[in-house]
């Protein structure tokens, strides 16, 4: 049966193959080692095409807790996701505009927040597959108090990369490229749509309101705290990674140029 829920996955699924179609292409073109950004939008898609599979499945397997469990996992997984391709982001503009980030108890705040999102993620799996474990056992869905301990770590990460976003762009904004332009505009406004996702399973979890049940919950109140929010993020990311990979492209153009220009009149490749 088509259910409204099932629609707006069906959506989902078909969204997302065409970002990590779009993804593919970038890592193809770009090669692995310059696309972090780009390898985490595509695991992202995967993972919201696995979720809505998940989801059509339970059309034929309703009272299958295997199905429901990965659902919740792939679920889960996006704002782990989306923090950590923000602060990849990040990096690639501090190292346009040459700035440094943060130190937060003398360690680099950057490297402090990557660990943090991804013990947020570990959780979050491990609490998202013990809740339906318990389901199973129980007939009921409760949020387990690991996916608890995941949100707190993700709102955590949310700040820092809050502060950190501030002081790079800051900096950024400062050299005047229009791709630093961009980029104040893309996180100015994917930041707070980010709050409000992270906002949304906060009070999924810690409230257990059955309105914002991932599981059973209004499919309204889902496609407008979460997944538009999602789509929205994935878009700009991709389109702020777009950019600064092809800006960086015309750098590197621009300094072989100027390098066989050197050699061709002097005979020395010109210092950078």
């Amino acid at each position: 049966m088509l259910t409204e829920r099932n629609a707006v996955f069906i959506a989902v699924l078909i969204f997302y193959t065409g970002t990590a179609i779009f993804s593919t292409i970038r890592l193809i073109q770009h090669g692995l080692r310059k696309t972090a950004s780009e390898r985490i939008l595509l695991v992202f898609s995967i993972g919201r095409i696995l979720c809505a599979a998940f989801q059509l499945a339970t059309i034929s397997y309703p009272t299958n807790t295997s199905v429901w469990a990965g659902y919740v996992t792939t679920f889960s997984i996006c704002v782990s996701l989306l923090l950590s391709a923000s602060l990849v982001l990040l990096r690639r503009l501090a190292q346009r505009a040459g700035t440094d980030f943060p130190q937060v108890a003398g360690r680099d705040s950057m490297k402090f927040c990557q660990i943090l999102v991804t013990v947020g993620l570990i959780l979050g799996i491990a609490g998202g597959i013990r809740a339906t474990s318990n389901w199973g056992s129980t007939g009921s869905y409760k949020p387990d108090s690991i996916q608890k301990a995941s949100i707190i770590i993700f709102i955590i990460s949310w700040a820092l990369i809050v502060f950190m976003a501030i002081h790079t762009l800051g900096k950024a904004r400062a050299a005047g490229s229009q791709t630093q332009k961009i980029a104040v505009g893309v996180f100015a406004i994917s930041l707070p749509l980010l709050a409000v996702r992270i906002a949304y399973s906060a009070v999924s979890i810690f409230a257990n309101l059955r309105s914002f049940s991932s599981i059973y919950g209004n499919v309204t109140i889902m496609l407008c705290m979460a997944l538009i929010e999602e789509a929205v993020v994935v878009l700009m990311y991709q389109a702020l990674g777009f950019v600064t990979l092809e800006d960086g492209a015309r750098g590197r153009s621009i300094d072989s140029d100027l390098d066989q220009l050197s050699m061709a009149e002097t005979g020395v490749v010109a210092s950078k």
